[in-house]
């Protein structure tokens, strides 16, 4: 909508659920690339954090072992013996959504909270905690400079090296770029999705949602929607 000069306040409040990976090395097979993506997930602290289980085939692994290179010689051969996890904090911070003249692409930004750095470092303990019961041999945090975590004590220095600047982190949750709301002087739509100023725009995913969730967010931009959908109709 920017770059088309509709709506005001859009894209100025981006929220998001940062989130850190690692991958676990076990002595056994324990992924099969044929299974899809599995679904466990420990919801024991949140909403400050969660984490559970991601994408493992081959490819996924390589990428989040980019910082692990001696590990990637073989990988091959270890792959079934892998699985990916990930540490997800609340998402306190705030980002922007900018259109930069005639670049095709937009620039996003995202300031980190320091809260949610230390919720991440927490809960990569606490994952590697939880790994290392389950019976892993080896923990690979998706962070620039990270030794292999191999016994809990590998944690002591923790602090000095997943810093916000080295940890690679991620996310699959985007929210609050057209925040909804009736106060017009912060909100980009109106409750039912409606653009301010646009008669006949109306916006119907996540980024009407006005702050993270905590949670996937697939139930609550379903309801919205068809909430949405149905005030439309009528």
């Amino acid at each position: 909508m920017p770059r088309s000069g509709l709506g005001h306040n859009v894209g100025r409040t981006l929220r998001m659920h940062p989130t850190l990976q690692v991958v676990a090395e076990f002595p056994d097979d324990v992924t099969d690339e044929n299974s899809g993506v599995p679904s466990e997930q420990v919801k024991q602290f949140s909403p400050e954090i969660s984490f559970g289980c991601s994408i493992s085939s081959r490819e996924y692994l390589a990428l989040k072992l980019y910082g692990h290179r001696e590990v990637l010689r073989d990988l091959g051969a270890r792959a079934r013996r892998m699985a990916s996890y990930y540490v997800m904090a609340e998402g306190s911070g705030t980002g922007c959504v900018r259109v930069l003249g005639r670049f095709a692409d937009p620039l996003v930004t995202y300031d980190l909270a320091p809260g949610d750095a230390n919720h991440l470092r927490r809960g990569l303990r606490l994952l590697c905690e939880l790994l290392f019961a389950a019976g892993a041999l080896a923990v690979y945090p998706a962070v620039t400079g990270a030794p292999v975590v191999r016994r809990m004590d590998d944690l002591r220095d923790l602090d000095d090296w997943c810093t916000p600047g080295a940890a690679n982190l991620m996310t699959i949750h985007l929210f609050s770029t057209c925040p909804m709301g009736e106060a017009r002087e912060r909100t980009a739509v109106d409750s039912f999705g409606r653009v301010h100023d646009a008669p006949g725009l109306r916006v119907a995913d996540a980024s009407m949602l006005p702050t993270s969730t905590t949670v996937n967010p697939q139930g609550s931009i379903m309801a919205f929607a068809r909430r949405n959908a149905l005030e439309f109709l009528r």
